[in-house]
Formats: C-alpha cells, structure tokens, sequence
C-alpha cells in the first residue's frame, strides 16, 4: 500500500545524491574500455556486499534503492526511499562504499556474454546504430564518445574494471551529498551521522580531486559542413533526423548565457515545430537537445558542447525538411523572433519553473548544481542566490532582439556555415535501388536513365561477383 501511495505522490519519497569530482575523462585510452565495464562487471557481482538476486530478497517488503554513475567529471551515487525506510538507504550507501568488489570468473564470463549480446542487439536497432554515427561525427571520433565493439570486450581486464569501480566509491570525504524530501531532521540526522558519518576513513588515500584538477575531453566538433546518411534495415520504412551545432559560451558571459540557452532551445523547438509540423504539416514532434560538457566544469574558461535539432519524418522529406530547419535558424539569426514568440517562451518556462518548484528531484537538481557551479565559493545558499538573480534578469531582458543576439551569440552566425546532418534511412534491396534508378526518368526512358540503368545493373552484377568470389575464398 505504502509502495503505491509512493508511486502515486513521489513528493512523500526522499531522495539523494552524493558527488565527487572525477570519472572516465581522467583515463588513457588504453585503459578506458576496461574501466568503462566496471560499473557492469561490479552490478552484477554485486556492489553492495551482496549478489543482486539475494539483495533482492533480504530488501523484499523496503522502498529503498540506491545506484551509481561514473561520468566523465563527476562520480555519483543516487537514491529514493520511503521515509520509512530513510536507514535502510544509509545503510546501502554504507555498504557500497565499504565493500571491495573482486571478480571471480563465472560471474564475468556471465557479464560478459550480457554484454556481448547487449552490442549484437544494439548493432541491429537501426536508432542505436544512427545514435552512434551521430556521436562519432558530432565529437571528431573521439574514443570516449565511440560505442563499445565486440572486438573491444575482448581487451577488458575484469580486474582492472573492478579495481577501477572500487576507487571510485572509495573515499567518502571526497563526496558532498544533498538529501531532499519527507524527512524529519530530528529522525534523520542521526542516521545520517552514523551511516554516513560512519563510513571508515580511508588510509591510503590522496587528495579528492578539485574541478581544476581534471582533465578535459578529447573532443573537437568538425569545422565544416557534413551531410551523412546511415542506412538500416527496417521493419516499418522510418526516418530520423539529427542537425548538430557546435556551442562555446565565453566566461564573460556564462552566468547570462547559461540561463538564454534554456530559453533558446524551447525558441527553437517551438518555431522548428510550428514550420515542420503546422505549416508543411510533416512531422509528429520536435525536440531539442543541449550538451554543455565539452569543457571540464573549471571555476574559468568556456564551456563547449553542442545544441541539436532531433526529428522523425517521411524519408522521401529528409533533406527538405532540414533545408526548412536551417532556413528557419537563420531568419531567427538575421531577424529575430516576434513579440508573441518571447512572451510565449516566458510563459513555459515559468510554468515549468512553477511546476518544479513541487517537486523533489527539481530540488534536488537546483541544489546540486549550486555546489557545481563555477560560482560556489563554500556557501550554497548565496550560489542559489546568484543564479535565481541571473534567471530573474534574464527574463526581465528578454525581448526579441536580445534572443537573436543571444543566438548569434550561442549558435555560430550564420547558422548554415558550420553544422553536422545524420539522418537514418530504410535500408532498400537492390531490386528496389534498381527500379528507383530506372524509373527515375518520368518524361520518358531518356539516354540519361538507360545509361543510370546500365550503371546499375553493373553495380548488382559487380555486387553478385563480390559476394561469390568471398564464398570461394571461404571454402
């Protein structure tokens, strides 16, 4: 009963986040594929000091769940619980940070044909396969942003990822932790002290690495304009559409812009919608993403990532489609939007300001990035401060020509010089390229189309020859 009041009014829940400065972009390439797997291989052995399927048992009856995150700056542990079962979470966190995961070898050889599985599944959804491409592109091939192969799993050490997972939530003073919800000070404190407050000091350790400290990704968005398409076989002929723009908001102007790309990217969508949807009435939605941890979160310097327009359309429309996303962009740059556009984006944005302003894990994210701010000094209430302030001017300098400012400044102007395209196509059977390219002529089978017919059928006959002459090598 307590589990569906739960369900049905997550404000009762408590909620909690512990962080730490340090993940994956502090690794060599060479170690990177092992220590990526650490969080797998440790899941299933089992993080806790227990294997999960018996985890399961001894918590049967509790609304407690505690996970972990090893991203590329920052390292996390998160959790809910009932207020009821507040130390049965403390006690988990407990338990992760005092056991020594170490592998034995059924269980990786289990983990790893998961996981060997899990890639070939993902080789065959046609949308992992674009997500990929359109991360490979966008981020300059980096190795931290390439999927996982099978070829890769091969050179995981299991005991360099557990070790690695181990370090991680090792030393408990590296790690702030904000605690929100239905909790009484007087009842969760003291758990809190004897929990967390608990946790051994560790002997050997070094010194918890400061935002400064870390190292920055290995990452360059491309230079110039690139068109890809990547083809997939489908059940059901879908398409999808990425458009990438790079983002450097300058430090002289971070507390502003910070806040304008929120207010620009629900502009964006909400124009891109009204052109695609409404007026050439071709897609179903719209959405558009920001990426903003290009740089490492130092206290100076840029902050680097990249804006993204994402929608599903008829493949036929793809390349149109995109034509009228950039075409739209840049009346926005050269333009600007409208009075009613301004007043329509303040409107979301305080309604979701409002509606977050109830909820627990709106809190939760307010107060985290208020000790992540580059802006945080040792106090969190004066950060918190400062940053209602910039929403605050912000939405009061918000008028048409301060938004196309704002995007001239945060997408590069013009929009058309710089931007990367993927879009995801049914992958067709050479019969059907061929007839395309025969029928491809509709005034009539002209000398253009036969020669286009001839350079087919010698594509299908070179492909047929291909394909035998690997049959022979094979037998």
């Amino acid at each position: 009963r307590e589990r569906d009041m739960l369900d049905r009014h997550p404000n009762m829940k408590v909620v909690f986040t512990g962080f730490a400065y340090g993940g994956l972009s502090e690794l060599s390439e060479d170690e990177y594929t092992s220590c990526t797997m650490g969080s797998t291989i440790a899941g299933e052995i089992g993080i806790f000091g227990y294997r999960p399927s018996v985890l399961m048992d001894m918590l049967a009856g509790k609304r407690a769940e505690v996970g972990t995150k090893v991203g590329a700056y920052i390292r996390s542990f998160s959790g809910d619980c009932s207020p009821s079962d507040l130390e049965t979470g403390l006690q988990l966190v407990y338990q992760l940070f005092t056991t020594k995961v170490e592998p034995r070898e059924e269980e990786v050889k289990i983990v790893m044909q998961m996981a060997e599985e899990a890639i070939y599944a993902q080789e065959r959804d046609p949308y992992t396969a674009f997500a990929n491409r359109s991360r490979e592109i966008n981020y300059g091939n980096s190795y931290f942003f390439k999927p996982i192969r099978i070829s890769d799993l091969k050179k995981v050490n299991p005991i360099r990822a557990c070790e690695y997972f181990n370090s991680c939530f090792k030393d408990p003073s590296a790690f702030t932790v904000v605690v929100v919800g239905n909790i009484d000070p007087a009842i969760s404190i003291p758990l809190i002290l004897e929990y967390l407050g608990g946790i051994p000091k560790v002997q050997d350790t070094v010194q918890p690495l400061s935002r400064e400290d870390l190292k920055g990704l290995p990452f360059k968005f491309p230079e110039t304009i690139i068109r890809e398409v990547v083809r997939s076989p489908m059940v059901e002929a879908q398409c999808f559409v990425q458009l990438g723009f790079p983002v450097v908001l300058k430090s002289t102007m971070m507390t502003e812009d910070i806040h304008y790309v929120g207010f620009l990217s629900k502009l964006l969508e909400t124009k891109i919608m009204q052109v695609l949807r409404f007026k050439y009435g071709q897609v179903y939605s719209v959405n558009v993403g920001v990426f903003l941890g290009g740089n490492k979160p130092s206290r100076s310097g840029d902050v680097r990532g990249d804006i993204s327009v994402n929608f599903s359309c008829d493949p036929d429309m793809s390349s149109r489609l995109v034509d009228f996303v950039l075409e739209e962009i840049s009346y926005l740059q050269t333009e600007g939007p409208s009075e009613e556009d301004v007043w329509t984006i303040l409107e979301i944005e305080q309604r979701a300001h409002e509606n977050g302003l109830q909820e627990n894990y709106y809190w939760l994210d307010r107060i985290l990035r208020s000790y992540q701010s580059r802006i945080y000094s040792g106090n969190v209430g004066s950060t918190f401060m400062v940053q209602d302030e910039g929403r605050v001017k912000v939405r009061e300098a918000l008028t048409p020509q301060a938004m196309q400012m704002a995007l001239r400044r945060v997408i590069s102007f013009p929009c058309k010089k710089q931007f990367t395209v993927v879009i995801l196509m049914p992958k067709s059977s050479r019969w059907n390229s061929l007839i395309s390219v025969v029928s491809w002529s509709s005034g009539g089978f002209s000398r253009d189309a036969k020669i286009l017919a001839g350079m087919a059928g010698a594509l299908v006959l070179a492909a047929s020859l291909w394909r035998y002459s690997r049959g022979a090598l094979r037998s």
